[in-house]
Formats: C-alpha cells, structure tokens, sequence
C-alpha cells in the first residue's frame, strides 16, 4: 500500500501520517508512505522563514516510530501547487492520497479552492481529505452511512477499528447485513441514521464520510463544531 500524504503545515503533516498509519495497520509490513512537504518558494519574500528539512520533518518523524517512510519535500510556485501534488500522485503511482487542510476551508465552498482543484484532476485516484478541527490522540471514529453508497468507508476503516483496539460507532441508512462486512464486530453499535437526531458523537473527534455524503448533508454536519471530518472520495 502506498500513501501520498501531502501537506504545508509540518504539524499536519505528522496528523496525517498518524492516521495513515492507524488506517492500514492491518498490513503496516506493506506500508510505504511519500510524505511530500508543498510550500511556495515566494515564502521567504512574503515574511514567511524557510525550515530546514529536519525542521519541517521533526514531528513525521517523532510520529513515524520506525515505520517505513520516504520524505520528499518539493517547493513550487504558488500557482503551481495543484499541479505539482497532481505530477507527484501520478509519478509515485501512489494508491491513496491523503490530503490535509483546515476546518475553516470548507464551511466556504465544500472542497472548494486547491484541494476541489486536486479532486477533479486525480478523478481516477482514491483520495481522503482530514478537515482538521484540533484532531488529538486518541482518535475517537464514527462513520456517518446514510446509504449504501458509503459501503467503501467499511474496508477503508477496518484497520483504524483495529488500531484503537475497538469497534467503531455507525450510523447507517440501512442494516448491517446489506452492506457484506468483511469483519461486521469492528462496527458496532450499528444505530439509525437521522441527522435530526441528538448527536451521538459528541464524545468522538472523528466523522469519517464519504464525499456524496459530505455534499448532501455539508451544512448540518458543520454544526457539529467539535469533529473533524475524513473524507473518502473513491477513484472512478
């Protein structure tokens, strides 16, 4: 399995290594991750210092924890930012990109900005995108499952179920049985979907969705103030 994560903010960049590394625990032997560090090369013109590398990847590196990795860091021109994350998937033929960026962004225009920019140029590539609202360890999951068109996020998080030594919290459109889990124990309970509901998640940090899911309900979900979001867009 390998994994593109991509990211500006050093500190970012060791959430999403984390979480890469908590989804595919299940085959850690065969996981290789490119961590590929974007900044615009006007930083230092704009009052921004340039790290060092060590600098930028002390807290990948303190996440690592003897895990195989590959660092790479790229700097690009501000206008060539999406184009560049975009070479970098293509040319690592990475099977997941994991991008990060702030809660902030999509209260705006859904996956608006660079990040909308990535998705609709890599459609063919599995991408899930951390809209970080102060996500902390211990990761604390539930997946929103409105329709069996979210079956995909199943298998996506087994290995955190695994990682966290215990099940994740559902709530789903339809039963259990409909969906052809592979290991249904990992996703208990299994509850009725209804955003109308009194919020179940309240002492959880992380909704993992799928993008179709997102879209529909993005409003609703922002209300939720106290999650942040990992969203799943499947390849075509």
């Amino acid at each position: 399995m390998k994994v593109l994560i991509s990211f500006a903010n050093p500190k970012m960049g060791a959430k999403l290594f984390g979480l890469a590394r908590a989804l595919f625990s299940k085959s850690a032997k065969n996981l290789f991750i490119v961590a590929l560090h974007v900044v615009s090369v006007e930083s230092e013109s704009e009052g921004f210092p340039l790290l060092a590398e060590d600098e930028i990847f002390q807290a990948v590196r303190e996440e690592a924890a003897g895990s195989e990795f590959h660092f790479e860091t790229v700097g690009f021109p501000s206008d060539w930012i999406v184009p560049g994350i975009v070479e970098t998937a293509k040319s690592k033929e990475v099977d997941l990109l994991l991008l990060g960026a702030s809660r902030s962004l999509f209260s705006d225009d859904l996956l608006g900005g660079k990040v909308g920019d990535v998705l609709r140029e890599l459609s063919d590539l599995d991408i899930a995108v951390l809209a970080d609202n102060g996500l902390n360890s211990p990761i604390e999951p539930i997946i929103y499952s409105p329709g069996l068109e979210s079956a995909p996020l199943f298998p996506f998080s087994s290995g955190l179920s695994m990682f966290i030594e215990k099940p994740i919290p559902v709530l789903a459109g339809s039963g259990q049985g409909e969906y052809s889990l592979e290991s249904p124990d990992k996703f208990k309970p299994w509850l009725p979907f209804s955003l109308a509901a009194p919020d179940p998640a309240k002492n959880l940090n992380l909704a993992i969705v799928e993008y179709g899911t997102y879209k529909s309900f993005h409003s609703v979900l922002l209300d939720r103030k106290h999650l942040s979001f990992l969203i799943l867009r499947k390849g075509r």
